[in-house]
């Protein structure tokens, strides 16, 4: 394990690998039962989070350090991320069809939020932002498993909350101020409703937490037939500036069999827009291993088990 900042990298051991290595190659993942030392890993990933006061974002590799051989399938990889997210904790509904794990690619680069597309089906980059603005109950963990990168950008970008409140704290009360008032939420690709929530809340440690992604809260607004106040508009402005700051970000470009494992309210997260292979194919249609796939990352949202 190495630490960078707010972030720490861990891969799995080489007895884990070789247990889902036995798995995948005798095609039981879909009939798995239990496997105890990927539980024991994902517990102890959970710890790591929970409780190590400087660590908010784990990228896990399911491979052993320095391993060069042969690389999971991308079936395989969704997979192992679905059974991990099984063992640490609650997924949640992210979508009107009720799906838990959510493809993120660009389904046609025509699409944008502006339009009224979710953030995981375009292309696009900037808009950093935590995932919990879709629904106004909160949740514990997010993991992103990357099942193939781009072809040209799509860096993952995370910026630790503690950072950008100190500098809110430190340089921009007002705007602060005007980010713990309520703004109009959509429960875009969830349900045609509006709510009403801060960017910046509390909790009962008294630490940071954030609800943030702009172009929601914008048409959110515009729907509510509330005009944003010149206030507001500096606040969101401050925030923006802050995030998009270069010495404030953490930029890694993921790879296929990357798991990022982190704290949705406390790390806010986004991408560099990217650009995909002429003839990548989104995962439903790969044919065969001659075929490329398009960035893809799986999505799932966690809330811890109430025991």
């Amino acid at each position: 394990m190495r630490t960078n900042q707010f972030v720490k990298f861990k891969n799995i051991n080489l007895r884990l690998f070789k247990i889902l290595k036995s798995v995948e190659n005798q095609k039981l993942f879909y009939s798995h039962g239990d496997i105890p030392a990927l539980k024991k890993f994902v517990l102890d990933c959970k710890k790591i989070l929970d409780y190590e006061k400087d660590t908010r974002a784990l990228i896990i590799s399911l491979y052993p350090k320095n391993y060069n051989g042969k690389k999971f399938s991308a079936y395989t990889v969704k997979k192992i991320l679905e059974i991990m997210c099984e063992y640490a904790g609650d997924t949640l509904v992210q979508n009107a069809s009720n799906d838990k794990l959510i493809e993120v690619y660009d389904r046609d680069r025509k699409l944008s939020m502006d339009r009224g597309s979710r953030y995981h089906q375009t292309r696009e980059g900037g808009s950093i932002h935590t995932d919990n603005v879709n629904i106004p109950t909160g949740w514990e963990y997010l993991m992103f498993g990357c099942l193939s990168s781009s072809k040209a950008g799509g860096e993952t970008i995370l910026v630790d909350s503690k950072i950008i409140y100190k500098e809110l704290n430190s340089n921009f009360i007002e705007a602060k101020k005007v980010l713990e008032k309520n703004f109009f939420w959509e429960k875009r690709g969830v349900a045609d409703e509006l709510y009403r929530a801060p960017i910046l809340t509390y909790d009962k440690k008294n630490q940071p937490m954030f609800r943030y992604l702009r172009p929601y809260l914008e048409a959110a607004h515009v729907k509510a037939q509330k005009q944003l106040t010149p206030k507001q508009l500096y606040a969101l402005d401050v925030l923006d500036a802050l995030l998009e700051t270069s010495k404030f970000q953490f930029r890694y470009k993921m790879q296929k069999g990357d798991i990022l494992f982190n704290l949705d309210s406390k790390v806010l997260h986004g991408r560099t827009s990217f650009s995909d292979a002429y003839d990548a194919l989104p995962l439903a249609k790969i044919k065969n291993k001659e075929s490329r796939l398009k960035r893809t990352m799986i999505r799932v949202w966690i809330k811890k088990k109430i025991n």
